[in-house]
C-alpha cells in the first residue's frame, strides 16, 4: 500500500545537528481532577495546522484521523466513533503466556491504536472525510501529503512530500543509521505483536505478582524499597502515583480502570489525547540530538509528547510497570 506507514515521523536524518535542552514539565502541572489533554501540540495532531507531521494542504481537523460523529467504522468492535478505515485484524498475538493464557486475537481497543502503528495502514485512510468530502464505506485512501514544518538543507520542507518516493520503505530513505532509524522504528509496532507486552490479555492478579485490581493507585508505594533519595528526587515523583484515567487525572482509580472488559489493552499504558510532558528522565523520542525542531523549542522532551504514557511522571523508576506488578 502506497505511503505505507514505516513510522509516525521521517526526515529527521537531514535535519541539523543541535544540543537539547532536558527540561519537563513538573508533576505539580498535573494535579488531581485537571483535564489529560493537549492533543493539539502532539505528533498525533495530522491536520493542517499540526506541529510535527502535518497535512499539507487540507483540513485543519485535528479529531478527523481517528473519529468521526456519523457513519463511524464499527466493524470488529471498534470505538469511540472510530473513523479509520481497512484495518487490519491478521495480527500476530503474543501467544501463550508464563502463566498458561493463550492471547488468541486483539481487541477492538489495541486494534484502534494499530490502525496507525502497523506500519501498514496509511494516516489519510478514513471513512468519512472531513467537511462534505464524504464517506467511503470501508474507507479510503485519500492520497494526502504530510509533511513537516522544518528547513531542510536550506528548503522548506512542506515542499517534502514524507512518502513522496512512492515507495514503503520511503521512511528509510532517511531515516537510516542506528539513531535516526530507532527515531521511526520505534513508533512501528508491525503486525507481529509476539514481541510485545501482551494485549487483550485478560488481568489476573494471581500470576506475574500483578496487583489486586481493586488496589488505588494512589496508595501504590514506589519508592520504598528504593534508595532514601528517590522519596524526594525527581520533584517527589515516586511518592505519589496519579494517572489519566477518562479524560482526567486522577489518584482515586484503580487498576480496573485502568482495563478494558478486564484486559490490558494498548489504552491501559497510553491515552493518546494525554501530552504527558511530566516524565524527569528527558525523553527525546523524536529529535535525539537533532536540530532545527522550532515547534518544540528545540527540547527533545518537548517532543516526546512523554510517549503519551497514563502515569504522571511517566516511567522512572519503572513507575507505569510497578504500578501493576508488585515486583
Amino acid at each position: 500500500m502506497k505511503k505505507a506507514l514505516k513510522g509516525l515521523l521521517t526526515i529527521g536524518a537531514v535535519l541539523a545537528a543541535a544540543g537539547l535542552a532536558d527540561a519537563a514539565s513538573t508533576i505539580a502541572d498535573y494535579p488531581a481532577g485537571a483535564a489529560a489533554r493537549g492533543i493539539g501540540g502532539t505528533r498525533h495532531n495530522l491536520g493542517f495546522k499540526g506541529k510535527v507531521v502535518r497535512l499539507y494542504s487540507g483540513t485543519t481537523e485535528i479529531c478527523v484521523f481517528c473519529h468521526t460523529p456519523h457513519h463511524s467504522n464499527t466493524e470488529n468492535g471498534l470505538r469511540p466513533l472510530w473513523n479509520k478505515g481497512n484495518i487490519p485484524t491478521n495480527y500476530t498475538a503474543y501467544g501463550t503466556t508464563m502463566a498458561g493464557t493463550t492471547v488468541g486475537s486483539i481487541g477492538s481497543t489495541s486494534l484502534a491504536c494499530m490502525s496507525c502503528h502497523d506500519g501498514i495502514t496509511t494516516w489519510d485512510n478514513i471513512v468519512n472525510a472531513p467537511g462534505k468530502g464524504g464517506v467511503t464505506a470501508g474507507g479510503t485512501d485519500y492520497d494526502w501529503s504530510f509533511r513537516m514544518p522544518a528547513s531542510i538543507f536550506g528548503f522548506n520542507s512542506p515542499l517534502i512530500d514524507h512518502f513522496f518516493w512512492g515507495t514503503e520503505d520511503s521512511c528509510s530513505e532517511c531515516h537510516s543509521g542506528d539513531d535516526l532509524a530507532n527515531q521511526v522504528q520505534r513508533h512501528v509496532i508491525g503486525p507481529d505483536l509476539s514481541n510485545d507486552h501482551p494485549v487483550s490479555i485478560p488481568y489476573t492478579s494471581t500470576v506475574a505478582g500483578l496487583r489486586p485490581t481493586s488496589t488505588v493507585i494512589g496508595t501504590i508505594d514506589l519508592s520504598g524499597d528504593l534508595d532514601a533519595a528517590a522519596g524526594t528526587a525527581f520533584g517527589g515523583n515516586l511518592t505519589q502515583n496519579r494517572w489519566a484515567v477518562n479524560g482526567f487525572i486522577s489518584n482515586t482509580a484503580s487498576i480496573s480502570d485502568l482495563l478494558r472488559d478486564g484486559k490490558v489493552e494498548c489504552s491501559s499504558c497510553h491515552d493518546p489525547h494525554f501530552d504527558n510532558l511530566s516524565w524527569d528522565e528527558a525523553e527525546p523520542t523524536w529529535v535525539d540530538g537533532t536540530g532545527s525542531t522550532d515547534w518544540c523549542s528545540n527540547n527533545g522532551e518537548q517532543c516526546s509528547d512523554g510517549m503519551f504514557l497514563r502515569r504522571v511522571g511517566g516511567n522512572t523508576g519503572s513507575g507505569v510497570c510497578r504500578t501493576c506488578h508488585n515486583k
